[in-house]
């Protein structure tokens, strides 16, 4: 089958890596064909937004693309919704891969269409490495390559270490993504729609207090209202630079201000689990941390848009729908 790849954010930061990332694609059975703009930047955007958007769309009407796969995120999907063909994702839908930017993508197109779009690897996060992971690919293949509901996402992950913020079970379609982007959706179209709704999100390089913006925009304007359960990626629990100011904090152990080295500054910096748990435990919904997935070496490829299971007393996410005919 073939997969083309296009640019719908930013540029990728060295050309190379497309070629490396083409060749473990067809070392691994694909054909590959990129889009006219995948080497071509500008500023932080790979292109125009209309020539970003010419090469979504042609992928779309290509019939020998069989699936459309982003080469990195960054920034700049959200800029491109207006001018995306829907009538001809409606005509000729296909899948569509890639995480964190590429959230906006997704969103809209559940939106305007109904189309189930894949929360998975991209060119140059997953395919570009000197080692691919084995795990990343496993999952990939596993939910895009059968149609078969593809069962628990941590099948040949390394460990299971996960966090239960508030334990429960549940049941609902998969909506979310890069929390940045739920948020900044917020408002518009192509907003999230958390209606009976597991939600995942992830995020990645955020301090505790933004991600605690973000959350409680989404609680303040009602775009989690409805939802049965909410998981978290691995990534949002990673900040140790919190984890040792909180410890130090509890020691009695004050920092110091910086430019000031003689004035010690008692602040508690907040790590992100306990935003999560102050922030998402009143929803009385169940809420988990640590799945594998998002900005992480391994990550799973969820299904936007069906059926699955969350279960915090094992830590599950379980597909219960086959994401493909």
């Amino acid at each position: 089958m073939t997969i083309g790849l296009v640019s719908p954010a930013s540029a990728a930061r060295d050309v190379c890596l497309i070629d490396k990332g083409t060749k473990t694609l067809e070392q691994l059975g694909f054909k590959v064909k990129q889009g006219r703009h995948t080497r071509k930047r500008l500023g932080y955007l790979a292109a125009h937004d209309k020539a970003r958007v010419a090469d979504f769309n042609a992928m779309l009407s290509d019939p020998q693309v069989d699936a459309i796969m982003c080469i990195r995120g960054g920034y700049g999907s959200m800029r491109i919704l207006p001018y995306l063909d829907y009538a001809q994702v409606r005509k000729t839908p296909k899948p569509i891969i890639g995480y964190s930017d590429i959230t906006a993508l997704h969103l809209a197109l559940w939106r305007k269409c109904r189309l189930v779009t894949f929360n998975g690897p991209m060119l140059l996060s997953a395919f570009a490495k000197d080692t691919p992971s084995q795990y990343t690919i496993e999952s990939m293949m596993r939910v895009l390559g059968s149609p078969k509901p593809a069962g628990s996402i941590w099948q040949g992950f390394r460990e299971r270490n996960y966090r239960v913020v508030r334990a429960g079970r549940a049941t609902g379609q998969l909506m979310g993504g890069n929390l940045s982007l739920v948020a900044a959706l917020v408002g518009t179209p192509y907003a999230l729609d958390p209606k009976g709704a597991i939600v995942y999100l992830e995020e990645v390089d955020e301090k505790p207090y933004r991600i605690d913006r973000m959350l409680t925009q989404l609680i303040l304007s009602g775009s989690l209202e409805g939802a049965v359960g909410i998981v978290f990626g691995r990534n949002v629990a990673d900040d140790e630079t919190a984890k040792l100011e909180a410890q130090r904090f509890q020691k009695g152990i004050p920092r110091k201000a910086e430019g000031f080295p003689n004035q010690p500054v008692v602040e508690y910096e907040q790590i992100i689990d306990d935003v999560i748990a102050d922030r998402l435990k009143p929803l009385g919904i169940p809420v988990m941390i640590g799945l594998p997935f998002g900005h992480i070496d391994e990550y799973a490829t969820l299904p936007l848009g069906i059926r699955a299971t969350m279960d915090t007393r094992s830590g599950d996410l379980v597909l219960e729908e086959a994401a493909v005919q």
